[in-house]
């Protein structure tokens, strides 16, 4: 039975709104590069369109953590009285925290998405278009990588 995580529960609100927050912050960066390095100087296009690309990250990001989160239990429910490793390098344990991980995976595809696409449509509209395009792109991908990891990794089936 697939695990379905209730977001608005005391247990789990915490960890959404961890998640939120780290997406909220990386649009804040991401801002920051299109205002000074891309020049990009629409305020209305810097501030609207990144809002709705939070909330693609953040349900990606739910979406991946959830999938993480299904893998595990059925690893616990295999392994339950097997001895637990523990982490020599910080940096493994950084990688491994349940946190962290949705958020790596999908700032990685959406930065190398964002900057392929940012680049590519520079060449046929100005920049103000091609970073609309590059930040809508960019959210609908990793919302689909999301997607694939949820039905591929954790093999789960939503109805």
């Amino acid at each position: 039975m697939p695990l379905k995580i209730r977001w608005s529960s005391e247990e789990y609100i915490s960890i959404a709104l961890l998640l939120l927050g780290g997406c909220g912050l990386f649009q804040v960066l991401f801002i920051a590069i299109s205002q000074y390095l891309l020049g990009v100087g629409n305020y209305l296009i810097i501030t609207i369109v990144p809002l709705g690309t939070v909330f693609a990250l953040y349900f990606a990001s739910l979406m991946i953590y959830e999938a993480f989160a299904q893998v595990e239990r059925k690893d616990k429910i295999k392994r339950q009285y097997a001895k637990s490793g523990s982490d020599s390098s910080k940096l493994k344990a950084i990688l491994n925290n349940s946190i962290a991980r949705p958020l790596l995976i999908n700032f990685a595809f959406f930065t190398t998405f964002f900057f392929t696409t940012f680049f590519i449509s520079l060449f046929f509209v100005d920049n103000q278009i091609s970073f609309l395009l590059a930040e809508i792109i960019s959210g609908v991908l990793c919302l689909l990588i999301a997607n694939y990891y949820e039905k591929n990794y954790a093999k789960v089936r939503r109805f």
